[in-house]
């Protein structure tokens, strides 16, 4: 603490004040000059793609920008699981990690599509109520998802 709040001569909310502007004008003389952050290379949860580690880094910002790499994953997942499955392979530790991890992360899925959907019904009961037009025109939407297949994402 400074010694300007321990000074017997100022009177007791002086010291304070004077103690705090003290620590506050401290704490801005620390603070860096300036912030900068760069926007290239980019990152995805800590995996750093530039030139260095990408023969094409801007291929795959244009696949990520459609297709995120924990969906890739996903699918590559989902099709490890069958292929295992189907295959009969006797299982060892490794294989076993993998079903346990594809399986809590399937758990996860399932838990977040729930929380998901209650945010879309909550949506749909505020639409409901300040634009009914627009409301039905979801239900129907929605109904119409029940009686045809759905192909691909137009169909959506």
């Amino acid at each position: 603490m400074s010694s300007i709040s321990s000074s017997p001569e100022l009177a007791w909310p002086w010291s304070s004040y004077i103690a705090w502007q003290s620590q506050c004008a401290e704490a801005f003389y620390n603070a860096p000059r300036n912030l900068q952050q760069s926007i290239l290379p980019w990152t995805f949860a800590a995996l750093v793609v530039n030139e260095d580690n990408s023969s094409n880094p801007a291929a795959e910002r244009a696949i990520v920008k459609y297709e995120s790499y924990g969906k890739q994953l996903g699918r590559i997942s989902d099709a490890l699981e069958v292929l295992i499955e189907r295959s009969g392979v006797e299982h060892n530790d490794a294989i076993d990690e993998f079903l346990e991890l594809k399986a809590r992360i399937d758990f996860i899925k399932h838990n977040t599509e729930s929380t998901r959907f209650e945010a879309v019904i909550a949506d749909l009961k505020r639409l409901r109520r300040k634009d009914p037009a627009r409301f039905k025109d979801c239900l129907d939407r929605v109904a119409a998802l029940g009686h045809s297949p759905v192909r691909s994402l137009a169909d959506i």
